[in-house]
């Protein structure tokens, strides 16, 4: 809305505290509080709407086995409106549904005795919900009746009798009438009663003090022991001796936990034994999880048989908690929840909660201004990208903004004399309210939390810094280095703080001052942790993730330490890996240099061999080629000493790499012209494969010489398990596969000749021992 409209806000429509819980009447929505902190203003959300269709389809008719039970889990994490959607359920059961049993608890305690007590609101709580309660057991003795009745098959009224259970069965008839008038003893329907919700649960008391509830002498005091106090005298006498929510030192025991849960699985059980809906809400599950083991557990178990008598029973419970609560929960109960997940308002969403609490603060807007007051459409781009549309971040932010935007009424006229208005909210206003919102912690205590954790770590510090002192901020200051830690030679890790990164000028700055710092540190290696006082979307973390190398670490209070210890482990890690990384590619390049080198060498000795070759063959040449092969039964000068089966092998793997190199170099004469590149390459691989045999041949010979005739001891078993693995090694790395196929009379092709070689020696050598 334009400035000069005239159009002026005068109340703050939106709440200080946004936090919605379902204890105090006025947070249940009952009357509408001007000012209320769970505010007075409702869109229909996805989870909203998702919720109140499974609620419905509760209490739709139900099938002919009974109505199906269900639990509902609304999982997410804190401010995205799961109890607003609960109280909303809430609000819609008791308007469609109000004859409808409803449990409420706000939160979970440890002191559940006293939660039981004090904060539980349930049917117990009002005189309607009593008598609703009495008639639902009355119907549950009828259902008990009836089948006792029905049950008679030896009596001679059998037809009168089945009439009898049929109008007890459609709450015809009166329970207490028709025993009084057979003459039945009561006694025994009680007894009926107490064993049927024995069932339940371990503790009988419930069912005793269930069954005595139909009885006058007892109706105030089973009410008063069910509203959590100790039990009067005569119900002691009949074996209800404790409360069920005790007071004192037991309060917060297991058995005070079991106790609370087992009233409400009692009670529950009742409406679902009669077919009549009953509800459980539980907020703010996530509570139990600080708990002492012992209490944790024992509620999480108290709860989970909680769910599944529900399910098992025709019963709705919903419940709020963030993903770590439910992952507390058995696997098994997963299947039998339902489970919502809200997500953050939509751009469209978030511009209706800002009108609707606009509408609900009683104001009225001159014609022709927007619904959305005196928010500009650049404040509410703002508001929503970088809320993240999450609502109670919405509202704490349009508060704040609609302080800061406040005025006097009359400019020049005395300030204490005016009340404040609002004209316009601005862009800017928005992102100062973020900033101020999100950055109330000091610089001070974000460097005491940075020294903790290099205590933590000992983290070696830089002995200097390894850029100069003006690169260490940058222009503005907003972005600085407060640590350089050094935790291997030439390698710095930069620990820098900034302050919220809202806008893409946020995220080029923090860009391009660590860019700036990692040319700086060259030829050395560099990471940078950013840490963040204040407040970055998930989608700018991403963005800064992308442009520095590193994810930033949110400040948060309380463990913040521990994650920047562990963060800078994970970067120091990575520096490791780079030194390792550029080691071995510094390794590889020399490797390769080298391998090249060699390559040149014998490429320039395979073409003076080629040349003299061609010479030979020219008509008239004085001689023929002269490479001479050894045959099998040939002695090797030097090799004499190897057994005959080895040599032959040696000399059959030469021979068949001579002849690779004859025709390789015969094509190459018949063409009168020069070797091609892959001709090269086979000669060249020819050339090392032969050369590295006879060095294997020789290695083996001097082998054979030195060790122990007919037995060789282990040791020297071991050298030639060495002498054989290092050639085979030299042989896979090398591209045998250039060499050609196999040729008369060698069945092997010359690849495979020199890939078994190693094997069949050793398996020559060692088997026979040395001759």
């Amino acid at each position: 809305m334009a400035p000069d409209r005239g159009d002026i806000w005068h109340e703050n429509p939106f709440p200080l505290i946004p936090v919605v819980r379902l204890g105090p009447a006025s947070d249940l929505g009952d009357p509408t509080v001007r000012g209320a902190d769970s505010g007075n203003a409702h869109i229909d959300t996805p989870l909203v709407e998702d919720l109140q269709a499974l609620v419905d389809d509760y209490f739709a008719p139900p099938a002919a086995p009974g109505r199906r039970g269900r639990a509902i889990a609304l999982v997410g994490g804190f401010g995205l409106g799961k109890s607003h959607a609960l109280r909303r359920m809430y609000q819609k059961v008791r308007e469609r549904h109000p004859e409808s049993a409803m449990w409420i608890v706000d939160e979970p305690a440890q002191d559940m005795g006293r939660l039981y007590r004090d904060r539980l609101r349930g049917p117990g709580d009002s005189p309607q919900g009593r008598q609703a309660f009495e008639e639902l057991v009355r119907d549950y003795y009828a259902y008990v009746t009836a089948g006792w009745v029905g049950a008679q098959d030896d009596d001679p009224r059998r037809d009168t009798l089945q009439e009898i259970a049929t109008g007890l069965r459609e709450r015809t008839l009166d329970p207490d009438k028709v025993v009084a008038a057979l003459r039945y003893d009561p006694e025994v329907i009680h007894a009926d009663l107490r064993g049927t919700l024995g069932e339940v649960t371990e503790h009988r008391r419930f069912a005793t003090a269930l069954a005595l509830l139909l009885e006058p002498p007892f109706k105030r005091m089973v009410w008063n022991w069910l509203g959590g106090e100790e039990p009067a005298e005569p119900l002691r006498e009949r074996g209800i001796t404790e409360a069920i929510g005790p007071s004192g030192g037991g309060a917060g025991t297991a058995a005070g936990i079991d106790r609370v849960f087992d009233a409400l699985a009692v009670q529950g059980f009742l409406h679902g034994r009669v077919g009549t809906p009953y509800i459980l809400l539980l907020d703010s599950l996530e509570k139990v999880l600080d708990w002492p083991e012992e209490n944790r557990r024992t509620f999480l178990d108290a709860f989970e048989r909680l769910v599944n008598i529900y399910t098992s029973h025709g019963g709705l419970l919903v419940f709020c908690t963030p993903p770590e609560g439910l992952r507390t929960l058995r696997a098994s109960m997963h299947e039998r929840v339902v489970q919502l997940w809200p997500t953050g308002l939509s751009d469209e969403h978030t511009r209706e909660l800002v009108a609707k609490y606009l509408a609900a603060s009683g104001e009225r807007a001159a014609a022709g201004t927007p619904v959305t007051g005196p928010f500009q459409e650049e404040a509410l781009r703002l508001l929503h990208e970088l809320t993240e549309g999450v609502p109670r971040e919405v509202l704490k932010v349009c508060r704040l903004a609609w302080q800061l935007s406040e005025e006097p009424e009359v400019p020049g006229a005395p300030a204490e004399a005016q009340v404040p208005v609002v004209r316009s909210v601005t862009g800017a206003t928005v992102l100062k309210a973020v900033r101020q919102l999100h950055e109330r912690v000091s610089y001070r205590q974000v460097l005491n939390d940075v020294h903790e954790a290099l205590d933590l770590g000992q983290w070696r510090i830089a002995s200097r810094d390894p850029v100069p002192a003006r690169l260490s901020r940058s222009p503005g200051g907003r972005d600085e280095v407060v640590h350089w830690l050094s935790p291997a030679p030439n390698a710095y890790l930069a620990v820098i703080h900034t302050r919220s990164v809202l806008l893409a000028d946020d995220a080029e700055r923090v860009a391009a001052h660590v860019h700036g710092l990692r040319s700086a540190v060259r030829p050395g290696r560099f990471e940078a942790l950013l840490v963040v006082n204040g407040l970055v979307s998930q989608a700018m973390q991403d963005r800064l993730g992308r442009a520095i190398g590193s994810r930033p670490l949110v400040y948060r209070q309380g463990g913040f330490a521990q994650s920047v210890h562990e963060a800078l482990l994970q970067l120091e890690r990575r520096l490791v890996e780079e030194q390792r990384e550029g080691e071995l590619a510094e390794l590889g390049e020399q490797m390769r240099r080298d391998l090249e080198q060699q390559q040149s060498a014998h490429l320039v000795e395979l073409r003076r061999v080629f040349a003299t070759l061609a010479m030979e063959a020219q008509p008239g040449a004085a001689g023929v080629p002269t490479t001479t092969v050894r045959t099998p039964g040939e002695p090797d000068a030097g090799v004499a000493e190897l057994p005959v089966p080895v040599r032959r092998r040696f000399l059959d793997a030469l021979a068949m790499l001579e002849t690779v190199t004859r025709r390789v170099a015969g094509r190459a004469v018949n063409r009168r012209a020069a070797a091609t590149a892959a001709e090269l390459s086979m000669l060249g691989c020819a050339t090392l494969v032969r050369q590295l045999t006879e060095e294997f041949r020789g290695a083996v010979a001097a082998w054979v010489r030195s060790a122990v005739p007919g037995a060789p001891t282990e040791l020297q078993l071991g050298e030639l398990r060495r002498i054989c693995r290092e050639y085979e090694c030299a042989v896979e790395v090398l591209p045998v596969h250039l060499l050609g196929d196999a040729e008369p009379p060698h069945p092997l092709t010359p690849a495979r000749a020199v890939e078994v070689l190693a094997e069949e020696v050793w398996g020559s050598l060692s088997a026979a021992g040395v001759p």
